[in-house]
């Protein structure tokens, strides 16, 4: 998950599934700050301002610092006591289409200033339930001498460490992970959209290296290409091929990770005129599938997740079978009003957590 509002709602919300078998991966593309206003500097009282077209005076905040950041703080407080792997997320020009981006200031400075990069990942050693995760990908990539550096600095603080990596770098680092990881650590191989069939060979190599920590196969088999109007209605979708899910397995891997049913895509400034085909995807982990159902009137915007409810309520012994889904129980309780994408986006991720959990936790 990116820790964008929906995902963090869902991490808040879902606490209670995370654990030793089910740990969140958190992408910080940006910072929460704690809120400072402008105040007196004798009495020290909040001075008000009244800005054009409000009828009440309101607090004048001031420009966040460094010093403000609660980004980390925050996100404990929503795992409640369980881990979380966080990476602080870098990205190149070419990586997400050169779109035009909003809020992302701060995985802007990540990736143009190593450093600062460092030093975020290193703050990390504060809060005791978070693994940092130091990603090598395109563009971003270091030397060995650099990474092994990082990783013993990194140990100081921290009881686990994570390395998430691109399978086209994987040889250039086998030595090292196979000298200076634990058990207690963790390798991903991040296979990007890529289909898991097509990477046999790399997922072979990724089975030999002879290595402590925990192997997890990373995947993010939702396509930022599709549009919701192109998903099939009222079938299980073809277009997201979760075989990651099963297939770690044969490769004697530990774990498994993918976006949850949600595109890995960024934030966007898009200027959208509100058109556009409500689509509404539930997973059933039985066929590790994600069950499709679109309106495809795109004229009607959001106002077609009214139809999509409805489609997925008449179905009910194929989607919650148990009676006990809570994406299913908040689509029931929706009175009226039907949600927007973000909303959408919140109950495919927590539906994807419940179905998953399943297997782990008696619900």
């Amino acid at each position: 998950m990116k820790n964008r509002d929906e995902e963090l709602r869902v991490v808040k919300g879902m606490s209670n599934y995370f654990g030793e078998l089910i740990i969140p991966v958190l992408e910080i593309i940006r910072d929460e700050y704690f809120v400072r206003y402008r105040t007196d500097e004798v009495t020290g009282e909040f001075i008000f301002e009244k800005k054009p077209g409000l009828k009440n005076k309101t607090k004048i905040k001031l420009d966040p610092r460094e010093e403000d950041i609660i980004t980390l703080a925050e996100i404990q407080k929503r795992l409640n006591g369980k881990r979380a792997f966080i990476d602080f997320f870098r990205f190149n020009d070419n990586e997400y289409d050169n779109k035009v981006f909003k809020g992302m200031e701060l995985s802007f400075k990540l990736s143009r200033d190593y450093a600062y990069y460092k030093h975020r990942i290193y703050g990390i050693a504060e809060y005791e339930n978070l693994i940092p995760v130091i990603s090598i990908k395109n563009g971003f990539k270091v030397s060995a001498h650099e990474l092994e550096k990082m990783i013993n600095d990194l140990r100081e603080g921290n009881s686990s460490i994570a390395i998430r990596i691109t399978d086209n770098y994987l040889e250039d680092y086998a030595e090292l992970f196979e000298e200076s990881l634990t058990r207690s650590d963790y390798l991903m191989l991040d296979i990007r959209s890529q289909h898991v069939d097509s990477k046999f060979i790399e997922l072979e190599e990724f089975q030999e290296l002879e290595t402590d920590a925990v192997k997890i196969l990373l995947n993010s088999p939702r396509l930022r290409s599709h549009k919701n109007g192109e998903y099939e209605n009222l079938l299980f979708t073809s277009k997201i091929d979760n075989k990651v899910a099963i297939i770690y397995k044969d490769y004697g891997f530990q774990g498994f990770g993918d976006f949850g049913g949600l595109k890995d895509d960024l934030p966007v400034d898009s200027g959208g005129n509100g058109k556009g085909a409500a689509l509404g995807l539930t997973f059933v982990k039985e066929e590790n599938a994600f069950y499709s159902v679109v309106n495809h009137d795109t004229n009607m915007g959001v106002g077609g997740y009214k139809y999509v409810r409805s489609e997925i309520l008449k179905r009910l012994d194929i989607l919650d079978k148990e009676d006990n889904c809570v994406a299913i129980k908040r689509i029931k309780d929706m009175q009226g009003k039907y949600g927007n994408w973000a909303t959408w986006n919140n109950l495919t991720l927590t539906r994807y957590i419940h179905q998953q959990a399943k297997s782990s936790i008696s619900l």
